[in-house]
């Protein structure tokens, strides 16, 4: 009887050993792989990855490790596709070991965040749920603060937006507590949230924070997330010259990110997924043009119609002006032969004027014109020849030479 307990203590003894060995080995693995992401080396990356997922002495549990972390590596490339894909093997992987309820759980929570990344909120959604009646069950707290922040997204498109709000200081307190590094991901969901609410203070003030807590860790995509976000918001709002400035910033920031560069040392150890990549790049490179394009050609319409409108007002003017000299040339040319006649001037005590048309009467008999009566008593020239119409009527004369 000792015998056999001393043989299952001795089995417990080795799993648990092995156990917390290959523990062990995937954390330093996953640490390693951060350590080149976050520098941009994403080829030294899936060099590592691949060596243990083609090595005939690595369990399922390690390869099953080993296709995520590519996943990670593809999606922060934007490389959706391959993410997906390495999911599924990871599963696939997965399965074969004895951690099968930790595996599906883990895989779902990644498929959501690649399915929120790619705005397919259905599915999203959907996956949220069903960890939720899991209890977020064998997640990491960083994988379960995402899913919170998810979910609070996913209610402000829904406009709750209280409960939104709800929900993102909840996810955002427990990343600020174990990865402060991250709170970027969510300050943009707040600026979404904070615009939409018409809270544009505290929507500015996430903005500078997130940005500078990109700039502090080196989060450059994060960085590149949030000028992104920030630029949509303003031309939504139409504040064009804010939006061109923002725009102006993140084109800077791309330049700066190699990701070119990363896609092409990819391509190198994995063909197949080099040109997806390049792929991707193009796709961007075009939606970034047709924007460009889309400010430009807007420019210099507004332009055109611009210099159309002042040439018109310009010829309106002149034209306004000529037929003013016009009139009064006439005026003058009429008064002078009224004169010659010897007419004699209106008595105009026998007429039943206002104060602002005897005005008007003296400065026509003073010889002045129209624009310049207009200006003496600060109206307009529409305003005079109105005055001028009702005084002709009162005083049953023609023209302005009848009056002198």
């Amino acid at each position: 009887m000792k015998k056999k307990y001393v043989y299952v203590l001795f089995i417990l003894l080795i799993t648990i050993s092995f156990s917390f060995g290959q523990s062990e080995k995937i954390k330093k693995l996953e640490n390693q792989v951060k350590i080149f992401n976050d520098s941009l080396q994403y080829e030294k990356s899936i060099a590592i990855l691949s060596d243990i997922i083609t090595n005939e002495d690595a369990v399922p549990y390690e390869k099953y490790y080993a296709y995520l972390l590519k996943s990670y590596t593809y999606k922060r490339l934007f490389n959706y596709n391959q993410a997906l894909y390495n999911l599924d093997l990871a599963l696939a992987e997965g399965l074969k070991s004895d951690h099968k309820e930790e595996v599906s759980n883990t895989i779902e929570a990644e498929k959501c965040f690649v399915y929120f990344d790619t705005n397919d909120y259905r599915k999203a959604e959907a996956l949220i749920v069903h960890l939720r009646k899991l209890q977020f069950k064998h997640l990491s707290i960083s994988t379960k603060s995402w899913i919170i922040m998810q979910d609070g997204y996913i209610k402000m498109l829904h406009k709750e937006y209280l409960k939104a709000e709800q929900l993102l200081d909840e996810a955002f307190k427990i990343v600020a507590a174990n990865s402060p590094e991250d709170l970027p991901n969510i300050y943009g969901k707040k600026i979404e949230l904070y615009n939409r609410m018409g809270l544009f203070d505290n929507r500015d003030t996430a903005f500078k924070e997130g940005v500078a807590l990109s700039k502090k860790y080196k989060k450059v995509k994060y960085e590149m997330y949030l000028y992104e976000i920030m630029r949509n918001i303003l031309l939504d709002n139409n504040d064009y010259k804010n939006a061109f400035y923002i725009q102006k910033k993140y084109d800077l920031i791309v330049k700066h990110y190699d990701a070119n560069d990363a896609n092409g040392k990819l391509e190198i150890s994995e063909k197949k997924i080099g040109d997806e990549n390049r792929k991707l790049k193009e796709q961007n490179e075009k939606y970034f043009d047709y924007i460009l394009y889309s400010i430009i050609i807007s420019l210099l319409l507004l332009l055109f119609f611009g210099i159309r409108l002042y040439q018109t007002n310009v010829a309106k003017r002149i034209l306004v002006e000529k037929e003013n000299t016009r009139i009064h040339n006439e005026i003058e040319q009429l008064t002078k032969a009224l004169d010659e006649k010897g007419n004699i001037a209106l008595d105009l005590s026998n007429y039943n004027l206002t104060e602002r048309q005897n005005q008007i009467i003296e400065l026509i008999r003073s010889g002045a014109t129209n624009k310049e009566i207009a200006t003496k008593l600060f109206i307009s020239e529409n305003t005079v020849k109105y005055h001028l119409k009702v005084i002709y009527e009162i005083l049953d004369v023609a023209h302005r030479s009848a009056i002198k």
